[in-house]
């Protein structure tokens, strides 16, 4: 601020050095003053004008702020609601040499692991969608495509009920 001080002094000396009549330096003066008042009191007004719509806006992010608090809350309960609380304790039957022990699995979805007797690799099934699934409800254990569901094989649901159906019929044609 002192430096626009310092400016508007010197543009007055210089208006008073270079009009000599005493009436047109008052004149001119009073407008130069009048002039700079109007700049002022629009500088005024943009202040006031930002600092309402700072105002607004820090009022935006505290409601902002509290929506998240509850969306982080509301996360928190879905997480311990959904997902294996840490350091849980699971008790696992080893298929190769039957051994069962107890093992602290931190995030529940290990992927795999080593039976403390046998050293062999144990893939752990955490119940997520197979992949492979043929979509018979057979969880994946029967190749669909070699048996084109034909009522035969007993290793898919679909296949079991239509062989359960067919022996149906055929008790019913026996009779």
């Amino acid at each position: 601020m002192s430096d626009l001080k310092k400016k508007f002094s010197a543009i007055i000396a210089d208006i008073e050095k270079n009009i000599k009549n005493k009436e047109d330096l008052d004149y001119v003066k009073s407008q130069v003053y009048n002039i700079s008042m109007l700049f002022l009191d629009e500088l005024d007004k943009l202040a006031e004008i930002n600092l309402g719509r700072l105002n607004v806006l820090i009022e935006r992010e505290k409601e902002l702020s509290k929506k998240i608090a509850n969306m982080e809350k509301m996360v928190n309960n879905i997480e311990k609601e959904v997902f294996i609380p840490q350091d849980c304790d699971f008790e696992i039957v080893c298929p190769y040499c039957n051994t069962e022990f107890v093992e602290d699995l931190k995030s529940g979805t290990e992927p795999e692991i080593k039976c403390p007797e046998c050293g062999n690799v144990i893939e752990l099934d955490w119940h997520e969608e197979d992949e492979e699934c043929c979509g018979h409800h057979c969880g994946g254990d029967c190749d669909h495509e070699e048996c084109g569901n034909c009522g035969t094989c007993d290793d898919c649901d679909d296949c079991k009920e239509e062989t359960d159906g067919n022996e149906e019929n055929q008790e019913d044609e026996d009779m």
